[in-house]
């Protein structure tokens, strides 16, 4: 793995990050709520991450989100990581920083009932639009 992007995230954000390099060339980078938009940006923004895709799953601990950022250059995927807390999970939604996270964040809030804080158009985008507003059929209480 091209460990400057490492290093420049443990150099950024400190103890804010947690850092599991899988192997050469994929990282999991684990962030709190709070600091979730802001290392999003710095993946963004900075080190010229391209968002590949981001998945959900719901866990015992809370809905996991893993946004996978693709760093080109270096043929590395770096994942970064966050829980949010049930019953009604929530957090700032990238879409309008990074228009690119649209259409996955509104699958993730279609399927899971995550909510995206000022996320400009948060309808439903795969189910049926009479299915009741609070049924997400891949959250495990369901």
């Amino acid at each position: 793995m091209s460990k400057q992007v490492i290093e420049n995230l443990r150099t950024k954000f400190g103890d804010r990050v947690d850092i599991y390099e899988h192997n050469d060339r994929r990282a999991y980078v684990t962030v709190s709520n709070e600091d979730w938009m802001e290392v999003l940006r710095y993946m963004y923004e900075v080190e010229g991450g391209r968002l590949t895709t981001a998945t959900g799953s719901d866990r015992s601990t809370g809905v996991e989100l893993l946004y996978h950022f693709a760093i080109d250059a270096d043929s590395i995927v770096v994942n970064i990581r966050t829980t949010l807390k049930k019953p009604f999970p929530k957090i700032e939604s990238l879409t309008p920083h990074y228009y690119a996270a649209d259409f996955i964040e509104r699958e993730i809030f279609d399927f899971l009932g995550v909510e995206f804080e000022g996320h400009p158009d948060p309808r439903k985008i795969l189910s049926s639009h009479d299915r009741p507003a609070d049924f997400h059929p891949m959250r495990r209480d369901e």
